[in-house]
């Protein structure tokens, strides 16, 4: 019975010793690290593919879109050969393990939980074969967004001024009788003037003509030009990009949305948005895009060349939808 024992442990031991590499060759994993990111945070999406050393392995990259942007990719293979590791000897390829990973960083621009659906891969057993391979996804990760100003932020409720506050002093001034006496004040000074000399003889007042009135899609549009002419991303100057771009969008929105002022801190830009005939999605949008410019010009927050280009055209995008939905209101 001993024997029976011992030949049944070794012939398990064998079976696992074939199984473990077949089992670790179709293993994957991924990762999102921070798990719960702020609005528009970027953070790095990670997975790993344990294959066979003769597997090849090629990662299909998504494309981004107005809320879910990927970044530049980095792949790379980390291999282990297990069995020279115990024999002391080199292992054959089939024998060796590679571990394929890659990494992009992912940001977010809307709150929530969000389930990033796995990345496709293209498993290749034989690449020298030109049967092609298997088209694979890592598993599905989930992701927190929460916004930027949390509840447990002291700022993050402003509340208005209350209290026995008395009227400042323009408010306190009879207006009205001072532009009176100003105005009899003129009227007695130009007729002292007009007795002290002759009628002078006068001139035709100038035609002017009226100013037209800009369209606000169109200078929108001219300013993004002429701030793209200047490619301060390329310089490194994107506390001046953020600046400038946000200028443009708050200009745009003053000139077209009513309920909005000049002045308007990004809070209160927010809020007077929701109130208005914009959609909840574009509203969600451009507060994302505006708490990211104000974490780039007073937090110098990092950011690339790429996403404020896509900032600008997020903006254009928001510009050029806005000239239609003007032309139906007016």
């Amino acid at each position: 019975m001993r024997r029976l024992a011992r030949c049944a442990g070794i012939a398990l031991t064998l079976a696992l010793l074939v199984t473990v590499p077949a089992l670790a060759a179709r293993s994957s994993r991924t990762t999102v690290d921070p798990g719960v990111a702020r609005l528009g945070e970027r953070v790095i999406y990670r997975g790993t593919v344990v294959v066979d050393a003769a597997e090849s392995v090629r990662f299909m990259i998504p494309k981004s879109d107005s809320l879910l942007t990927w970044g530049t990719p980095s792949v790379g293979r980390t291999r282990f050969q297990g069995a020279s590791r115990t024999s002391g000897t080199p292992a054959s390829p089939r024998a060796a393990i590679d571990t394929v990973w890659v990494e992009i960083p992912v940001q977010v621009f809307e709150t929530g939980v969000f389930t990033l659906a796995g990345l496709g891969y293209l498993d290749d057993p034989n690449p020298a074969d030109a049967t092609p391979g298997t088209i694979m996804r890592l598993p599905q990760v989930r992701l927190t967004v929460i916004p930027t100003l949390t509840p447990a932020d002291s700022n993050s409720t402003l509340r208005e001024v209350h209290g026995p506050l008395a009227a400042p002093w323009w408010e306190r001034v009879p207006w009205t009788w001072v532009i009176i006496g100003l105005l009899v004040l003129a009227a007695l000074i130009g007729l002292i003037r007009r007795l002290r000399k002759r009628k002078p003889v006068v001139a035709p007042a100038p035609v002017v003509k009226a100013a037209s009135r800009r369209d606000p899609v169109a200078e929108a549009l001219a300013d993004l030009r002429a701030l793209r002419a200047r490619a301060l991303p390329e310089a490194g100057e994107f506390s001046e990009h953020a600046f400038v771009l946000g200028r443009i969008l708050r200009r745009f929105l003053e000139a077209t949305v009513t309920i909005t002022r000049p002045g308007d801190t990004t809070p209160e830009l927010i809020a007077h948005l929701k109130l208005s005939e914009i959609g909840d999605s574009e509203v969600a949008r451009l507060s994302g895009l505006l708490r990211v410019w104000d974490r780039i010009k007073f937090a110098r927050d990092p950011f690339t060349a790429d996403e404020a280009h896509r900032a600008e055209d997020s903006v254009e995008a928001f510009v050029q939808a806005s000239a239609p939905r003007r032309k139906e209101v007016a």
